[in-house]
């Protein structure tokens, strides 16, 4: 069975970004294509230490906390989405943890032709969000990664996202996109 990854960096479960997450699972859910969602707030991940253990050998990290649990998720899926809400510019900072623990990947090519999408909530929109779509979209690049796009919302206050009209069109043609994949389609 093909899976879905959303990883979540807000600390908020009932937020804008969990809000978007929400819809967009619903809306695969009609389609028949299952996907999980995660708080990284609950898990604990500890700071890329550069030791670079993950550029010998087996090429994994070698920090002992719950990214093993997750790492093997995400290798596991068929199609990854982060989602985090815009602090100053950027990512959550637990979602930036995350992040920077993706090294292994760069070294041993397992995320290679995986697809990967954002949703992204800001208090003042898009405008807000490019730097945070840079740094994904250059992850994803060299991770060898297939981008599907990103969503992007104005919302502040809890369930504003949904005043969005853009982005919940936007938020429709990215389901639309993830169910025409040929990946759901050799089941």
């Amino acid at each position: 069975m093909k899976k879905i990854e959303i990883f979540i960096g807000s600390p908020r479960k009932k937020g804008n970004t969990n809000t978007m997450a929400e819809m967009l699972i619903s809306g695969l859910d009609k389609n028949k294509i299952s996907g999980d969602i995660s708080f990284l707030y609950d898990f604990d991940i500890k700071p890329c230490v550069d030791c670079r253990g993950c550029k010998r050998g087996n090429m994994e990290c070698l920090l002992k906390d719950d990214m093993a649990d997750l790492y093997e998720r995400i290798e596991n899926c068929d199609i990854l989405i982060l989602a985090t809400p815009i602090y100053w510019f950027g990512p959550s900072g637990q979602l930036k943890l995350f992040l920077d623990r993706f090294r292994p990947w760069y070294g041993n090519k397992k995320l290679e032709s995986k697809y990967f999408a954002s949703l992204l909530p800001a208090g003042t929109g898009a405008t807000d969000c490019d730097l945070t779509i840079e740094m994904f979209r250059r992850a994803a690049e060299a991770l060898g990664m297939i981008t599907l796009g990103t969503v992007t919302a104005k919302a502040y206050d809890k369930d504003e996202v949904k005043d969005d009209a853009e982005a919940m069109e936007n938020l429709k043609r990215l389901t639309n996109k993830i169910c025409s994949l040929e990946t759901w389609l050799d089941n």
